[in-house]
């Protein structure tokens, strides 16, 4: 009965530590993946604001002539 008990606990201890390590790197890759979310919204505010200068500079384009002047 007591070898039942040494492998039953042997099996809880790996299995904790397995899962702790599980824990420790879905963590750290959260943090990572954090980290690019708040890097991208950057990226997006700055070229929003970058819009935003452009539309507002914005000076109406010259319209070209479809007339053909050349002659034969």
């Amino acid at each position: 009965m007591n070898e039942d008990y040494k492998y039953l606990l042997t099996s809880y201890q790996t299995a904790a530590s397995d899962l702790f390590t599980q824990s420790v790197a879905t963590s750290a890759k959260i943090r990572q993946l954090t980290d690019l979310v708040n890097v991208l919204n950057e990226k997006v505010q700055e070229q929003e604001k970058e819009i935003e200068r452009l539309s507002k500079t914005k000076t109406p384009r010259a319209t070209k002539s479809t007339k053909d002047d050349s002659t034969f």
